[in-house]
């Protein structure tokens, strides 16, 4: 008989998603998720959230990693810290659950990736949108013929992140828009269409110096290490014959009005957040043009944060491949990757990695209690 109790996590970095997205959203799904603890390097904030709902406060990494209790972390941590921290879980024999990137180089995704199929756990990966009941209804009816052969998509997110986000240093100094952003287009576009193959990218520093305008260091200049503005064309791995091509925006200096997400068929399209559920479907046909259309019943306004989280548990009792798993997130990051180096040297690349396909959401979601 299957084990059926909730994984036993501990969520690692207890930042600003942690506190006002993972925590609430992973203790919506108790069937699923048993948060038991939590480890940040700053000591209150995992007391924060330990003081909420329960759980042990952890002094190190290494106590969570030598905790035979501990089943699976999910890894907050900074962008910079994503691959060592994974894959010293990994190696403790921990299943991994990690934010978006999976880590800053394509090298370190793959030795997280092969470092997982060698200790047989489970690698998942942020960002989980693509598992969003809209997102699920569009995907579903692409499958189902209903805008015919897919020919093309386009995305964007971004935005001047210094603006609104206390840390925007670190994102802009290690990761840049398109290893932070750029998941969320892509995962949507290389589950509905393909893996991607070939890239052709152009991105820049546009604004080298920024200052901090929120937080406690509200007022401190920083420099831009990562290309902070471009676009990109992709060329996807696809069946039918005339393939299929995709464009992506993203920008930490200057947010776009193009559409989040818009895929296009031969007979119609649809227009979705590759971010959030519940916020709407737009179809487009030859006829009406584009139509606004309800969520489906179950969708949840906003980014569910621990859809995912509940979908690795139960890939996890189910001993299966998670839907947001870690050879797609690679895919992903090695996109970006090939996207700067096209940008330097001025052509098109080509993309390396592959990845099996997700399964869709059955008609009753792993999130979902059926009991």
């Amino acid at each position: 008989m299957s084990n059926t109790t909730p994984v036993r996590t501990v969520i690692v970095g207890c930042g600003m998603i942690s506190a006002g997205g993972y925590q609430p959203r992973c203790q919506a799904y108790p069937h699923r998720i048993e948060l038991v603890g939590y480890y940040d390097q700053d000591e209150e904030r995992a007391s924060a959230l330990a003081e909420r709902n329960g759980g042990h406060v952890y002094k190190s990494l290494d106590e969570v990693l030598n905790d035979a209790n501990v089943e699976a972390i999910v890894n907050l941590t900074l962008h910079i810290s994503h691959y060592p921290v994974s894959l010293a879980a990994l190696k403790a024999g921990k299943h991994v659950y990690s934010e978006k990137p999976i880590s800053i180089r394509t090298d370190e995704a793959n030795e997280l990736v092969e470092t997982a199929e060698a200790m047989g756990l489970k690698l998942a990966c942020a960002p989980s949108a693509i598992l969003g009941y809209v997102q699920q209804n569009v995907w579903q009816r692409i499958r189902e013929g209903e805008i015919g052969d897919v020919i093309s998509a386009i995305g964007n997110f971004g935005g001047p992140l210094e603006h609104w986000h206390p840390s925007a240093d670190a994102f802009l100094m290690h990761a840049g828009p398109f290893r932070d952003v750029a998941p969320y287009p892509l995962t949507a576009m290389t589950t509905m269409i393909a893996p991607v193959k070939t890239v052709h990218g152009f991105a820049r520093v546009a604004v080298p110096k920024r200052i901090l305008h929120q937080g406690p260091r509200q007022g401190t200049e920083f420099e831009v290490n990562e290309k902070d503005h471009g676009f990109a064309v992709l060329e996807f791995d696809a069946p039918q014959k005339a393939g299929a091509h995709g464009f992506i925006y993203h920008s930490f200096t200057v947010a776009s009005g193009i559409p989040p997400y818009e895929i296009h068929g031969t007979a119609g399209g649809f227009s979705l957040q590759a971010h959030d559920d519940g916020r709407g479907i737009k179809k487009f046909t030859p006829r009406d043009g584009w139509q606004d259309e309800p969520s489906p019943p179950k969708a949840f306004t906003g980014l569910d944060w621990g859809k995912g989280v509940a979908d690795f548990a139960d890939a996890i009792r189910s001993d299966r491949n998670p839907r947001c798993n870690g050879a797609q997130a690679r895919h992903a990051l090695e996109v970006c990757e090939r996207i700067i180096e096209s940008s330097d040297v001025g052509r098109p690349v080509d993309v390396v990695s592959r990845f099996r396909a997700p399964q869709p959401v059955d008609s009753v979601a792993p999130w979902e209690d059926a009991s």
